[in-house]
């Protein structure tokens, strides 16, 4: 059987050779007191549902979104009761976060009916696995790397990889980083691997046949926040506060329902516009041929340097106890193992879902 590799370990591997060799190699992984929420796998499961709604019909709705995210997340609260019971309170800040996806769900949702402008959406979440590309550009017969897309899109006639992020903020420095994100360069990669070797899935093919290889990542980034609504002044006017968290759009709608002027907050309203969208940001980054030559041969590299089963430690200043290994790291035990850690089933829990090949 190949062994399979992912993003997360080789990234791993290269970072910390001894955290990796506890996570991959020896399964260790820490116990918790709290499983934790995975918001990324709620807020998924709506934007899944609501491009394969407009995929079928055309036309948007928060509905599919809401519905998909309910069920994820009554999925997520059986997921963690089934590890640890909770109390009633222990519960309620996890609801007021995923109430809080629900508002930024309805809100991408006005926002994407304005702002989409795809030719077609080919898929939504897409998983596969390709074999490691050696230096002499033959196929691995030890490793197969495992990639998941959340999507593939076609923008003005062009096929795209779509990459959702939802992030706490979203800062100039993260996007300016797009260009270098290694993950989903590897995606593509592994993607056109996958079709030059004609292992896609006929729609995928179908769509290079049409639209041709595809040339990048559009990634789709969407705040977790929503914009606030201004506040309402004790005299009834509404406050000229230009450090709002907020919106031209929603900032102007709050004036109207309040039966106020917007001509009379122009010089707000302008600064909103100056500052644009905080909330959402798209960006197509392309990648050349060459580039991606580059990446699957970085890949290759990364299995060379895990064959080489390294296991030294890489302690540095920037080492913390929030590194789930830091205390086996810093002083091993058994008794600490014992207490602390489990060993699990799988190499890579990121992939549970998806059953072994024979």
């Amino acid at each position: 059987m190949k062994q399979i590799i992912t993003y997360s370990e080789l990234r791993e591997r290269r970072r910390c050779p001894y955290r990796a060799h506890l996570n991959y190699d020896r399964r260790i992984t820490p116990i918790v007191k709290s499983p934790g929420l995975r918001e990324g796998t709620i807020f998924d499961a709506g934007m899944n549902a609501l491009y394969d709604y407009v995929a079928a019909t055309g036309s948007y709705s928060s509905a599919p979104m809401r519905e998909a995210m309910v069920r994820e997340w009554a999925e997520e609260r059986d997921r963690i009761e089934a590890r640890i019971p909770m109390m009633a309170e222990e519960w309620e800040p996890l609801q007021e976060r995923v109430n809080l996806l629900y508002e930024v769900a309805d809100a991408y949702v006005d926002f994407a009916a304005v702002n989409d402008h795809f030719d077609a959406i080919v898929c939504t979440q897409y998983e596969g696995r390709v074999p490691v590309i050696n230096e002499y550009g033959r196929a691995s017969t030890k490793y197969d790397l495992r990639f998941k897309l959340d999507g593939l899109i076609v923008i003005d006639g062009k096929l795209w990889v779509l990459e959702n992020k939802a992030w706490k903020t979203i800062a100039q420095d993260a996007i300016r980083m797009l260009p270098l994100d290694e993950q989903c360069g590897m995606y593509l990669w592994a993607l056109r691997q996958q079709i030059k070797r004609h292992e896609a899935p006929g729609y995928i093919a179908d769509a290079v046949k049409r639209y041709g290889w595809p040339v990048g990542v559009y990634y789709n980034i969407i705040r977790k926040a929503t914009p606030r609504v201004p506040a309402l002044l004790k005299d009834g006017k509404t406050s000229r506060d230009q450090r709002c968290d907020t919106t031209a759009e929603v900032y102007e709608a709050t004036l109207i329902e309040r039966g106020q002027d917007p001509a009379d907050y122009a010089d707000v309203l302008e600064t909103l516009r100056q500052k644009g969208n905080t909330f959402h940001y798209r960006e197509a980054v392309y990648r050349n041929h060459l580039e991606l030559e580059e990446i699957g041969q970085r890949i290759y590299e990364g299995t060379r340097y895990l064959a080489g089963k390294h296991r030294f430690k890489f302690p540095e200043r920037s080492c913390t106890w929030e590194c789930a290994y830091f205390a086996l790291c810093l002083e091993w035990s058994e008794d600490l193992l014992a207490e602390q850690y489990t060993v699990r089933d799988r190499r890579h829990a990121e992939y549970e879902e998806i059953e072994e090949a024979a």
